[in-house]
């Protein structure tokens, strides 16, 4: 009986972290260059506490995206003043929900607000389908062991 709770406990947890997302992390304009590889991170309330804090310059209504949520969303944002030839401002980063943050009202502002944002489901880099063979492998592992123990 506890092989079998172990079990359900240690595949819960592997479904847990395969939900999670994984979003670029970058925090201003050098960061985030285009010419460098992005770290990304699992989304977790800090993170997207972090991201949405360095938002409110721009978008209104922002606390309904740092909500405690079983979905994240994965959110790219560059500004450009009026005149300038280069970004002034650049994040990405993670948002709480699956409503698009791109779409909330801005402050006004003089430039060029450019935005893209991606539920962890619809990722174009596949996350669910790594996510699964991840999963399925970590199911696998779990029964090797419990049949190596018996």
């Amino acid at each position: 009986m506890f092989r079998l709770l172990a079990f359900i406990g240690a595949l819960s947890l592997c479904f847990a972290y395969a939900a999670a997302a994984n979003c670029p992390l970058c925090i201003g304009v050098v960061a985030c260059n285009t010419n460098q590889t992005i770290p990304k991170v699992t989304c977790t309330p800090a993170v997207v506490n972090q991201t949405v804090l360095q938002l409110n310059t721009f978008y209104r209504n922002t606390t309904e995206f740092t909500a405690s949520s079983k979905v994240y969303s994965c959110v790219k944002v560059n500004f450009r003043s009026t005149g300038s030839q280069v970004d002034t401002f650049a994040v990405q980063g993670c948002t709480a929900g699956s409503k698009s943050i791109c779409r909330q009202p801005t402050i006004d502002f003089n430039g060029s607000l450019n935005c893209s944002s991606q539920t962890s489901s619809s990722s174009t880099n596949n996350y669910s389908q790594r996510s699964f063979a991840s999963v399925l492998l970590s199911v696998l592992f779990i029964i090797g062991a419990f049949v190596t123990a018996s």
